[in-house]
């Protein structure tokens, strides 16, 4: 799984509660380690150009409000109100009419939701990017990553790539052979949920 924002952190979640043992790469940093990298930029105009208020665990959004947007429609709201919940978060955004956790709650939050994704087995890798996929027949059969390791192939049949609108923006032209992957510009939160909950 390609990114710890909110699409990423539930598709690990969702797989590790399943029983697979899913390795979540971000190239940011942790939210604690971020959250210092964000005030550096705020208070001294220093940017690290790899953990900011766009990259590290927690997507864009760990900096927001907290507000808490999603479809009305939508049957896994309260699977998602619910794992929130139980990473740390109010229990009054199960009733909320407007879900809303705010900023230091959310980052209270992923802290938990890496704790869950760890005691489920996960693996998680922050500071590490996905440099290309490999692809054999049209099929992908592994991903190139770069660390603080250096780099290496990871073997495997199966990448969701989480990685947020905004990332998609900032690396259009990047030189992944994408040709058999999707980029999802909106919705990749429940498109990742939908294709898990099908798939079981």
């Amino acid at each position: 799984v390609v990114g710890a924002g909110p699409a990423g952190l539930f598709c690990a979640l969702a797989l590790a509660a399943r029983g697979a043992r899913p390795i979540l790469v971000e190239r940011g940093k942790p939210v604690e380690a971020r959250s210092r990298d964000v005030e550096q930029l705020e208070t001294r105009g220093e940017m690290d150009p790899e953990s900011n208020v766009l990259f590290g665990e927690g997507g864009a959004g760990a900096f927001s409000d907290g507000k808490l947007t999603c479809g009305l429609n939508s049957p896994h709201i309260r699977t998602v109100l619910g794992t929130l919940v139980r990473c740390g978060a109010p229990e009054e955004i199960l009733v909320a009419q407007r879900p809303h956790i705010g900023t230091d709650e959310l980052r209270r939050v992923l802290v938990g939701m890496r704790a869950a994704l760890t005691r489920l087995g996960a693996e998680i890798r922050f500071e590490t990017r996905l440099t290309g996929l490999i692809l054999q027949k049209g099929r992908v059969t592994g991903a190139r990553l770069a660390g603080a390791a250096g780099e290496e192939e990871l073997a495997t049949d199966t990448v969701c790539l989480a990685i947020g609108h905004r990332t998609v923006t900032a690396h259009w032209n990047h030189p992944f052979p994408l040709n058999s992957a999707t980029l999802w510009r909106e919705s990749a939160f429940i498109f990742c949920l939908t294709i898990l909950y099908h798939k079981s």
